[in-house]
This record gives C-alpha cells, sequence and structure tokens, in this order.
C-alpha cells in the first residue's frame, strides 16, 4: 500500500496554504486553523508484501495551524489520522484496516521553504499479518537551489 499519493496531496496543500496565507492577515502577527475531513478511495494499488491489488480507502482527519508574523515569514504545522483498509480484488487474499498519522510542518521566509513530514502507517491483515510503514522526509529550498533533502522509509511486512 502507498502513502505517496496523500503526502503529495498534503505538500501541495501546504505549499498553497502558505502562498494564499498572507492575503489572510492583514497585518502582524496571526494564526488561523483549517480542518477537513475527507474520504479517499483508491482501487488498483497494490500492497507492497503480498503483491496483491485492491481498492484502499482512507477516512482522514485533517488539522493545520498557519501563523504569519510581522516579518512576512509564515509557519504551517498539520497534523492528520486516518483510518485505513486494504481490500483485495482477489477475496482470498488478506483484507487489511489499521491507522495512520501524518505529520507536517513547514516554514517560509523570503527566500526559503522548509518542510518535514512525518508518517506512521499500521495495518492488520484478516490472516494475522502486519504492514507497517515510517518515514520522515525533509526538504529545504532556497532562491539558488535545494539545499537539503531526506527521504527515508522503512517497510516492515510480518
Amino acid at each position: 500500500m502507498s502513502t505517496h499519493r496523500q503526502r503529495a496531496t498534503l505538500a501541495v496543500t501546504s505549499i498553497l496554504l502558505l502562498a494564499i496565507a498572507p492575503a489572510a492577515f492583514a497585518g502582524g502577527a496571526d494564526t488561523i486553523t483549517v480542518r477537513e475531513r475527507q474520504v479517499d478511495v483508491s482501487p488498483g494499488e497494490i500492497n507492497p508484501c503480498t503483491g496483491a491489488t485492491g481498492t484502499i480507502v482512507d477516512d482522514e482527519q485533517d488539522v493545520f495551524h498557519i501563523t504569519e508574523l510581522a516579518d512576512g515569514s509564515v509557519h504551517l504545522t498539520g497534523h492528520s489520522t486516518v483510518s485505513v483498509t486494504f481490500t483485495p480484488n482477489d477475496p482470498s487474499q488478506a483484507t487489511y484496516a489499521g491507522h495512520e498519522t501524518f505529520d507536517l510542518s513547514a516554514s517560509s521566509t523570503d527566500g526559503s521553504f522548509t518542510t518535514t513530514t512525518t508518517t506512521q502507517l499500521r495495518v492488520k491483515g484478516t490472516d494475522g499479518t502486519f504492514l507497517t510503514i515510517r518515514e520522515v522526509a525533509h526538504l529545504t529550498i532556497s532562491r539558488n537551489a535545494v539545499t537539503a533533502t531526506v527521504d527515508k522509509a522503512i517497510l516492515v511486512c510480518s
């Protein structure tokens, strides 16, 4: 199962929120909170432990806090909790259910952008197996180039 689609969506959301946040703040330091709830249905996904194809359903709740400081810098933090199910196309394969959490921190100042995300997913199969994914990603972009990137993912099938 893949969380790349969710991470990409949240990364794009964070960039858009950081881009529009200055318009939401007329002047000085201020914070807004954005809450979202959505259900994503993703057919054609692959269980990385078994190779089975199927459908992932994410029932997601997100909370973002956006703060703009008087100097124009913008800071975003966010947290998602997700109920996850994987239903294979082949009914003889294991069905999985569990939870995922996703944390995001991003800062934008004049000329630079930095973001760090962490993801933890743990689902249990109807056959008693577990699938666990943990990932930490960090990115710093300056006016001249990408100055730091880290993306460490761990997948455990047990």
